[in-house]
């Protein structure tokens, strides 16, 4: 074997440490936007769908899978919350949720969320800060919304 493959077989295993190493990143990486830098927030991720800059509370509601992930449903269904509050919607993993404000069951509403991404991982969760003016809204999970997964949220002043 010549000294050219020899010593460029003996660095590739570096280099593929290296490359494995930069992509892992490392403990001391910076925390994601909008994590609170705890380790429990590390293990279950966050995906936020409105602005961060909300400026109220944070009102939790699980979804959860039914039916062996069939359907589901919100708990609780139905909650009254201000404008500006945040609802954190945390999923159990047993099947894909989103949580989507559709404009044909909320006629004439202005500022509604757009539907948020599908998330799956036990805990979990998705914000959404609530823009709406003062009124009853309806929410649901897209894909289990014909077997009943709906809510309805009341916002106030």
């Amino acid at each position: 074997m010549s000294i050219f493959k020899r010593s460029f077989f003996v660095r590739l295993p570096v280099f593929g440490m290296l490359v494995f190493a930069a992509a892992c990143g490392g403990a001391d990486a910076p925390a994601a936007e909008g994590a609170s830098g705890t380790a429990a927030a590390a293990e279950t991720p966050t995906v936020e769908t409105a602005a961060s800059a909300a400026q109220g509370n944070v009102i939790e509601v699980k979804m959860i899978s039914t039916n062996n992930g069939a359907s589901g449903v919100f708990e609780p269904a139905e909650l009254t919350v201000k404008k500006g509050d945040i609802v954190r919607f945390v999923t159990d993993g047993g099947s894909a949720h989103n949580v989507s404000f559709p404009a044909s069951e909320n006629a004439g509403a202005a500022n509604l969320p757009p539907a948020t991404a599908y998330i799956m991982a036990a805990g979990t969760s998705v914000d959404v800060t609530v823009t709406m003016d003062p009124g009853s809204y309806t929410y649901q999970c897209d894909p289990h919304a014909m077997m009943g997964m709906k809510g309805t949220l009341i916002v106030t002043e």
